[in-house]
């Protein structure tokens, strides 16, 4: 196991405020969040549920104490599926969401506390910075959802 890269420390609703001003016009169509972190966080718990035995996790990763994303996760049956990455403006375009997911995947196990498959990311169609994020992280392209909403890239250990 790699020694991690950054920070990772779990959501917590007092930090809604600054993950919500990454929520620029850029991110809220990148992304469909467009009622705040917050709300989105616990209707992804709620959804989570439904689903036995799966686990969600939200993270802040930080760099030298600075907050530079948000990555939000689901484990399920050795599968962690990355449903949300949100770069601070300020740091996009510099390779931080790539950064993230490589410390993410070469880190799994300890952020997630079991042996990890494979990954999956969902990602909207036009969402092309996050597609070649991921795809710079060793992702691969799997399938588009059959309505066309998203786009499946996946990465097996």
């Amino acid at each position: 196991m790699i020694e991690l890269n950054f920070e990772w420390r779990d959501y917590q609703p007092e930090m809604s405020g600054m993950v919500d001003s990454w929520l620029d016009d850029t991110a809220v169509r990148m992304t469909g969040i467009d009622e705040g972190f917050d709300s989105f966080w616990h209707d992804s718990l709620t959804d989570a549920e439904n689903f036995p035995g799966c686990r969600e996790y939200c993270k802040i990763v930080s760099e030298n104490g600075v907050p530079f994303a948000v990555v939000k996760y689901g484990f399920f049956q050795g599968e962690v599926t990355v449903a949300e990455i949100i770069v601070d403006p300020a740091k996009r375009g510099l390779g931080m969401g790539t950064k993230a997911v490589c410390d993410l995947v070469q880190n799994s196990e300890l952020l997630v506390g079991e042996k990890i498959k494979k990954f999956t990311a969902v990602i909207f169609p036009s969402n092309t910075a996050s597609q070649k994020a991921f795809e710079k992280a060793g992702f691969s392209f799997d399938y588009a959802h059959e309505d066309g909403d998203a786009l499946y890239y996946s990465y097996t250990l």
